[in-house]
């Protein structure tokens, strides 16, 4: 490729990129409630309509701005950190706190997708609500989908352990700020040295996160870990082969340099299967959501 090639390349990538940016600035401006500089505001406007995105924001409340902001933030963050040779990697290794705290505040949709879709579909929603129940949330990060996750189950007590800590300093910040200190217990531990015996009813194991070489041993640990009839839910990237090229590509990149394996859902039951688990599957993803949710159940007592 030559120079000019190159160069072409750069300028027909960089209204895309610098439109998320600027969707990311309009996004603030409503969740903050603090308005764009005017003429920043008119520069925004612009490219957002050029991209077909001038209204974007039309019908979004506060609300659902929260985390499309917090995506936009921690995902222009980990490509801004590729063009360095001392910040890009193939495992988690991010201590910006911009990033690790956006990271954080997305992760409260994966509450929200625990409490809307995967505890229904378990059926567990009572145990989950009941006095005594536990949830474990391995790779806890900043605690976003722990203080999400006690504020929508009032009797659900959390353990959440991770093993950076950069992230963990964030997350007992985040936890006392939130005044969930007496509800969340923050470890550093990793997921292959959980020493818990029947403890939990829920159990979180994020794969994007996740070394390979660590994973069957956490599957064993978690497995001793969940109460009988317990439930662990495994995330993954999945459906990838449904998507335009570009964007299959694009989270194959984002998964390189979050560490974890990027596998078939089939090989993730596989998994649980081959460990003890049963009633092995994988839930349904909304529409366009290139994230599966692989589940499987300790035996009863």
């Amino acid at each position: 490729m030559t120079i000019q090639a190159i160069r072409e390349f750069m300028n027909r990538h960089h209204a895309a990129a610098s439109g998320l940016g600027a969707l990311g600035a309009a996004l603030d401006a409503k969740a903050s409630g603090a308005p764009l500089d005017a003429a920043l505001a008119a520069r925004v406007d612009e490219l957002l309509s050029a991209l077909g995105a001038g209204d974007a924001l039309k019908d979004v409340s506060v609300q659902e701005a929260a985390p499309l902001l917090a995506e936009i933030r921690f995902s222009l963050g980990m490509v801004a950190k590729l063009p360095y040779a001392h910040t890009r990697g193939t495992s988690w290794g991010f201590s910006d706190p911009l990033i690790l705290q956006g990271v954080g505040e997305f992760s409260r949709m994966h509450a929200i997708a625990l409490t809307r879709g995967v505890i229904p579909a378990l059926g567990i929603g009572a145990r989950v609500g009941a006095r005594g129940a536990a949830f474990l949330d391995i790779g806890v990060g900043v605690a976003g989908t722990a203080i999400a996750m006690a504020e929508q189950w009032p009797e659900l007590r959390i353990v959440g352990i991770d093993v950076w800590q950069p992230s963990l300093a964030l997350a007992r910040e985040n936890v006392e700020h939130a005044g969930m200190r007496d509800r969340i217990e923050l470890r550093e531990q990793g997921a292959e040295n959980i020493e818990d015996d029947k403890a939990f009813d829920l159990a979180w194991l994020p794969t994007p996160f996740i070394p390979e070489r660590v994973i069957p041993q956490a599957l064993e640990r978690t497995l001793q870990a969940l109460r009988p009839d317990g439930w662990i839910v495994l995330p993954c990237i999945a459906g990838l082969e449904a998507m335009e090229p570009a964007g299959a590509a694009a989270w194959r990149l984002r998964a390189a340099t979050w560490g974890g394996p990027l596998l078939p859902t089939s090989q993730w039951e596989k998994m649980l299967v081959d460990k003890g688990f049963v009633d092995v599957r994988t839930l349904p993803s909304p529409p366009g959501v290139p994230v599966g949710m692989v589940v499987g159940r300790r035996k009863s007592a």
